[in-house]
């Protein structure tokens, strides 16, 4: 590293380059700028204006006794940077000093002599002396080492320069070009801030004369300031006087109306701040007590309102259950559901309530078929409320009866005399089965002759009412009702309980709902 970059910025920590008007400086240059004579004048005259101040006129008491006990305890040893600074360099010169003349002395010179020669120094002592120096090697070495001392103490010299003048502004030194240009530029601001004020200071004080020329209270020309015109002066006292007074009592009363007004302030915030403590604690007192059994209750009536809530859509689901099972059964025809009447798949043969009629039917079957048609014309007699004189209907299932009534000649008078008839029969071959077909050939025709009283009742009520099927005597729609007739038999069951089932549709539509079983 070259000896000038040893510096850097204090600001940006740049290497500095110093200038060559620094590094030439001579040794005598050198001690005039870090003299050690004016930092002690400076010493002396800094001493001196702290000797004429009291230390009472800026010091606290309290303070300024602290100190002096302390003082007392441990002695207080100043040193100044500069003084320990100029005492190691004297002491390094003092040192030097005693070299050199130690030098001196060996070589055969004392230093009691105080006296000089000037020598022209020639081109021949010239040549001498550089021949003698080339010859002599301890002698450059000596050189060399004094070169070395001589940078070292040049450094040295600098940065207690540079330290002068970090103690005396607020920057610390060296500083980089760029740095020290921003600095120029900071002080420049600061000194047209500065013009700036002192042109404003120097405008009121002209304003301040210009007012004292007007007033021409006192003679600009004469150095002891006579006044001029003394009426003048003491009317315009008076005046101000006068002004100072009333604006005086003005603030008087204004005072004393503040004064009352802030005691009315003061009463209304002690009130305030009462009433707060008071609603603090009240609200500490709930937020303790209070507080706990409000939640408390809260949290209770949140559950009992969740179940009344729950409680309350359960019930509204049951009700639209309900609702919707009302109109399904408003919509529902009670008669058709009892006595379902339709065709088998194959539309071949009529069923009842799922019980098939005609031939080639399994008896057990076909009886329980005739069963449900003698409980379903009990039921539309009672609907309609048909009187049979002649039958009756005794519903027993699969083995279900009809009575046929006859009236009977006889002495005394006459008489009825009554006929049962079995509908119903079973699949066992014997010779008398020929007989139980033609009873229930009998029966059927009975069963028949009971539908034809009923469709009468019927177009007694209404005359526009036209069964599919005619019925006449043994057949309807011109097939036979015998069991006998086989297939036409089949035909037959199938127009018989169609006819039924057009009974029942118009008694479930023209019925009173009152008229129930």
């Amino acid at each position: 590293m070259s000896n000038n970059q040893v510096f850097e910025c204090q600001k940006c920590d740049t290497p500095l380059n110093l200038d060559q008007s620094l590094l030439n400086l001579n040794e005598s240059q050198l001690k005039l700028l870090v003299s050690q004579k004016k930092h002690k004048l400076f010493r002396k005259a800094n001493s001196q204006i702290l000797k004429d101040l009291d230390p009472q006129d800026y010091i606290p008491q309290d303070r300024l006794e602290m100190y002096q006990g302390i003082t007392n305890q441990e002695p207080i040893n100043h040193r100044n940077y500069f003084e320990s600074e100029d005492d190691e360099d004297d002491e390094y010169e003092d040192e030097e000093q005693n070299n050199q003349q130690q030098k001196l002395h060996d070589s055969g010179f004392t230093s009691d002599s105080n006296s000089y020669l000037v020598l022209n120094e020639s081109d021949e002592f010239k040549e001498n002396i550089k021949n003698s120096h080339d010859g002599d090697d301890t002698e450059d070495r000596s050189t060399d080492e004094r070169n070395d001392f001589r940078m070292s103490t040049r450094i040295k010299t600098l940065n207690k320069i540079f330290a002068i003048l970090s103690n005396n502004q607020e920057i610390d030194h060296p500083l980089s070009e760029d740095c020290a240009k921003l600095l120029i530029e900071n002080y420049q601001l600061k000194f047209d801030q500065s013009q700036k004020e002192k042109e404003t200071y120097l405008s009121f004080l002209r304003k301040l004369k210009d007012k004292d020329s007007q007033l021409n209270l006192y003679n600009e020309d004469d150095e002891n300031n006579e006044i001029v015109n003394p009426d003048l002066l003491h009317q315009d006292l008076d005046q101000k006087l006068y002004q100072s007074i009333q604006e005086f009592q003005k603030l008087s009363v204004q005072e004393k109306e503040n004064l009352k007004e802030l005691k009315k302030l003061e009463q209304t915030k002690t009130e305030l701040e009462t009433q707060l403590s008071n609603y603090e604690q009240e609200l500490n007192n709930l937020r303790e007590n209070g507080l706990n059994s409000i939640l408390k209750l809260k949290n209770k009536l949140q559950l009992e309102l969740n179940e009344k809530n729950k409680k309350l859509e359960q019930s509204k689901a049951a009700y639209d259950v309900q609702l919707d099972h009302i109109d399904k059964l408003r919509n529902l025809n009670i008669y058709t559901r009892i006595f379902h009447i339709s065709c088998d798949s194959q539309d071949k043969f009529a069923t009842i309530n799922g019980f098939r009629l005609g031939h080639k039917i399994i008896w057990p079957e076909i009886n329980a078929a005739l069963g449900q048609i003698v409980l379903l014309l009990v039921f539309l007699i009672k609907r309609l409320k048909l009187d049979l004189k002649n039958y009756k209907l005794v519903p027993m299932g699969s083995q279900s009866q009809i009575i046929k009534f006859s009236a009977k000649d006889a002495v005394d008078g006459t008489t009825k005399s009554k006929t049962i008839l079995n509908l119903y029969s079973s699949d066992e071959f014997s010779l008398g089965k020929l007989f139980n077909f033609n009873k229930l050939d009998v029966a059927m025709i009975a069963l028949l002759d009971i539908v034809s009283l009923i469709e009468a009742k019927v177009l007694s009520i209404d005359q526009e009412i036209e069964l599919p099927y005619k019925i006449k005597n043994d057949t309807i729609g011109g097939k036979s009702i015998r069991v006998t007739s086989n297939s036409e038999w089949t035909s037959s069951c199938k127009f018989l309980l169609t006819n039924l089932n057009w009974i029942l549709t118009f008694v479930s539509a023209h019925t009173n709902s009152e008229e129930t079983l």
